[in-house]
């Protein structure tokens, strides 16, 4: 957790001197550059380390906050949210239509990895990367184990 809040701080930084846009006259009140997020799964905050379930899918959502400490839900019609899986095969995540910064994701095989979470201006989502947290998938209840 605290490496997290060190890469937390260091964004914040980074996010004083770089603005959504070409124009560099901008103001702190104009900043599109996350430097924290909040998950919400189903509606629900969630903290690392995160556990799915086989099988169930479940709603993502991301709150994305500047420096200034404004949600970035404003910004949603021209930024992107992303989710990577490490490995791929923890579980897959589809955009929800309309919503840049909600997925459906289903949990896929058991086992332990990270989901990273990035923001930007296209659906690959990489010009804000933030720290891979903690990813937990569970066996379905009723499978059984492989070995």
């Amino acid at each position: 957790m605290t490496r997290w809040l060190c890469s937390v701080a260091a964004m914040a930084a980074l996010s004083l001197a770089a603005g959504c846009g070409d124009d560099e006259t901008q103001g702190p009140d104009d900043d599109h550059t996350p430097v924290s997020y909040t998950v919400l799964i189903d509606d629900l905050a969630a903290t690392p380390p995160l556990t799915m379930t086989q099988g169930q899918t479940v709603r993502v959502r991301l709150k994305f906050v500047n420096a200034a400490g404004e949600d970035l839900d404003v910004v949603e019609n021209e930024h992107f949210g992303g989710l990577t899986f490490t490995p791929t095969s923890l579980a897959s995540a589809t955009r929800v239509s309309g919503h840049s910064y909600q997925f459906d994701v289903t949990g896929g095989a058991p086992g332990t990895g990270t989901v990273a979470v990035g923001f930007g201006h296209d659906a690959l989502a990489d010009e804000t990367s933030f720290d891979p947290v903690p990813l937990t998938v569970l066996s379905a209840p009723g499978s059984k184990p492989t070995n």
